[in-house]
């Protein structure tokens, strides 16, 4: 028979550790995850722009039941997301993986739409060039199984930025991670755990990040109010150096990611020239629908 993998280890909910996966497993770029320390108006604005992605860590027990309830009463619109979204299922093999699985859920999603560059060769490119032609099942499957990635998660949980003891592979575990991004115009959730991409619907026009807190409210929250075990991190541009906001046109006012706004590499080109990196002149470029010069009042604050 062959030898029983072991399962992963749990990841704190803790930005250097999400962070250091990322680059472990061969994320390119300035982006990183960060604190988010209020789900005010006046808290999600101190994020630096865009915020591409928003990570949810919540006391399972108190939330589940109310959470799958309210899924069950939206039926099949709660599984309206686009076709080009990335998901897969995270099957007991894993153990206590949903961390990673959060993060692998982000970056393979925001890969797909070109916000996200990879090492060519990397263990995370590897990955999802497999799981394209996979179903959700087997793509839970071909994680489970891919060593590299297992190796890099285990290095992250075990790091010394950890902030709190790393439990063991077959400990308990009540915290549980889901995922929210905008994938077109679409807000979709991402939780390994529920079978399927959940999607709750249109973008609003007072942005993706605000949307997503008033989601954490009411699904999760409500469920277990006074709750301290509730941690959010978002992914950002990293801070300092290139920290740049975006106004109301920005990509979380609704305007899906790279939805019909044709970049051209020689805008993404001349932009570098000026001093910043591919992926801030990406992003920038979306954010100002294409226009570069409104790409580079951006990026200038």
């Amino acid at each position: 028979p062959k030898p029983k993998r072991p399962k992963w280890l749990p990841l704190e909910s803790n930005p250097e550790i999400l962070n250091g996966f990322m680059k472990r497993v061969g994320v390119l770029g300035e982006w990183e995850f960060d604190d988010v320390f209020g789900l005010d108006a006046e808290s999600l604005a101190m994020l630096p722009q865009p915020v591409l992605a928003i990570c949810l860590l919540f006391p399972s027990k108190p939330v589940r039941e109310g959470r799958r309830a309210a899924l069950e009463a939206r039926g099949e619109a709660a599984k309206q997301t686009p076709p080009e979204t990335f998901y897969l299922l995270q099957h007991r093999e894993f153990g206590n993986a949903c961390g990673t699985i959060a993060a692998v859920h982000a970056i393979g999603n925001l890969s797909r739409s070109g916000i996200l560059q990879l090492e060519e060769g990397s263990p995370i490119e590897a990955f999802l060039k497999e799981a394209a032609s996979l179903d959700a099942s087997d793509a839970g499957r071909a994680l489970a199984r891919a060593a590299p990635l297992h190796e890099a998660s285990d290095e992250a949980a075990r790091s010394h930025r950890a902030q709190t003891r790393t439990p063991g592979r077959d400990d308990r575990v009540d915290g549980h991670f889901v995922v929210f991004l905008q994938v077109g115009s679409c807000l979709v959730e991402l939780d390994g755990c529920i079978g399927h991409a959940i999607s709750h619907g249109e973008v609003p026009s007072g942005g993706f990040a605000g949307a997503v807190a008033g989601i954490i409210q009411k699904d999760f929250m409500a469920h277990a109010p006074g709750d301290p075990h509730f941690s959010v991190m978002a992914l950002v541009p990293r801070r300092g150096e290139g920290d740049f906001a975006f106004g109301s046109a920005g990509p979380n006012s609704g305007q899906g990611f790279g939805d019909d706004i044709p970049i051209d590499e020689a805008q993404v080109l001349e932009i570098v020239g000026m001093g910043f990196d591919a992926d801030q002149a990406r992003a920038a470029l979306l954010a100002a629908g294409g226009n570069t010069e409104r790409a580079i009042e951006f990026l200038l604050g």
